[in-house]
């Protein structure tokens, strides 16, 4: 089978495209035959062209409204609005023109916000899956455009399928009862066999992920502060991650300042070993008020890191799949800021060895659940299904 894939940004740090791209090698692996779309050559550009896979580099834009974060983006809503259906109608027009000839059985699309896939594959014939790995709204702040029915209608077209990163963002579309739909968790790792040798911890927190606002990085800040005036012996928080909102940042450096948290509180940016982090630190945040699936959660669980997560969306899934799988809790979880700090007191008068029945629940868990190999045969058995239904061996046979 060959399918076209939709990515809707290149940035190689983004959950999107280390899913996207575990994905990928996966499945050609399987036999796929890829060509995928991109808008630009930055970030895993390169990944994707070293790997052989036929490429289409076209602008494009997502198929939501623009930002308005200033009377600036407020004067210019409705040309960039205009601006950017006219992007999108001729990346579809000019993504039409290159497949001629080339036998596409299936169009993928990475995301749920981006909707060229959807009209190529209509113009092509063929049947199309919407991978939808954010909520858009209640995450991102993102309104699908004409309306979010819309979008709900495109999921219900024929020949439209679509996968959901989880059941919460399933729900969140409408999706749990229809048969077009799959639930298929993200691959984070191969499966190991056995649990990891846990090195020596070191006395510090950690935070791993971009540095914007939806990632709740200042409410744990906050609650951190708490914690420090709390206590006599405050380990220090460390943040790797993508400075991605200098506004926000510079924001985040203001209350650092103002509380005396500069001996305390450490941005590193980003770092290429981030595990390693992960396999020192007493436990790992995840502050987000509403995480779509979270990648940085599993990946810490395989490396034997405690995880401290917030009660809200994917987060509490995996949290709650680990419990109903185990028979018990494989990680903390808070809901409140004051509750947060409750928990780093507590993580932090333990010794590290007293949460290793937790560590060992959570590895079991992100080993049964989010393996590469458990990823990419569901996601080759949902094309099976698809190629099945609309006869697509025969097509490409």
């Amino acid at each position: 089978m060959t399918v076209l894939y939709i990515i809707h940004q290149t940035l190689l740090m983004a959950g999107s495209a280390k899913s996207f791209l575990i994905m990928l090698q996966g499945l050609m692996q399987k036999g796929i035959h890829p060509v995928v779309v991109m808008p630009d050559k930055n970030g895993i550009y390169a990944e994707i062209v070293g790997m052989g896979v036929p490429t289409i580099v076209v602008p494009y834009r997502n198929n939501t409204y623009p930002w308005v974060h200033s009377f600036k983006d407020a004067l210019l809503f409705f040309p960039r609005l205009v601006m950017r259906r006219v992007v999108i109608k001729l990346a579809v027009k000019k993504i039409v023109k290159e497949m001629a000839g080339t036998p596409i059985q299936l169009v993928h699309t990475n995301v749920g916000v981006c909707n060229i896939g959807f009209m190529v594959s209509r113009k092509l014939g063929v049947p199309h899956v919407y991978h939808i790995r954010e909520y858009a709204d209640k995450d991102h702040g993102m309104y699908f455009f004409p309306t979010r029915n819309s979008f709900l209608r495109q999921l219900t077209a024929p020949a439209s399928y679509n996968i959901c990163i989880t059941k919460d963002i399933q729900r969140h579309f409408l999706q749990q009862d229809s048969s077009t739909s799959r639930v298929i968790y993200n691959g984070i790792q191969a499966a190991v066999e056995t649990f990891p040798s846990l090195q020596q911890k070191e006395k510090f927190f950690l935070y791993a992920g971009r540095i914007v606002p939806i990632k709740g990085v200042l409410e744990m800040i906050k609650a951190y502060n708490a914690y420090k005036e709390r206590t006599e012996d405050a380990h220090p928080l460390y943040l790797i991650g993508e400075l991605a909102d200098k506004v926000y940042y510079d924001r985040i450096m203001a209350y650092l300042q103002k509380h005396h948290l500069e001996r305390y509180v450490t941005i590193f940016g980003e770092k290429p070993d981030v595990q390693n982090w992960m396999r020192r630190a007493l436990a790992i945040i995840i502050p987000s008020p509403c995480e779509g699936f979270g990648r940085c959660m599993p990946e810490a669980m395989f490396c034997g890191c405690l995880a401290i997560g917030h009660h809200t969306g994917g987060t509490w899934e995996q949290l709650e799949n680990g419990r109903i799988f185990t028979g018990d809790e494989i990680g903390l979880h808070y809901e409140e800021q004051e509750q947060l700090t409750e928990l780093l007191l507590e993580v932090g008068k333990h010794p590290a060895e007293y949460y290793v029945p937790y560590l060992k629940r959570a590895f079991q868990t992100v080993n049964h659940f989010y393996t590469t190999e458990s990823y990419v045969e569901k996601v080759y058995s949902f094309y099976e299904h698809i190629a099945h239904s609309h006869g697509l061996e025969k097509r490409s046979g």
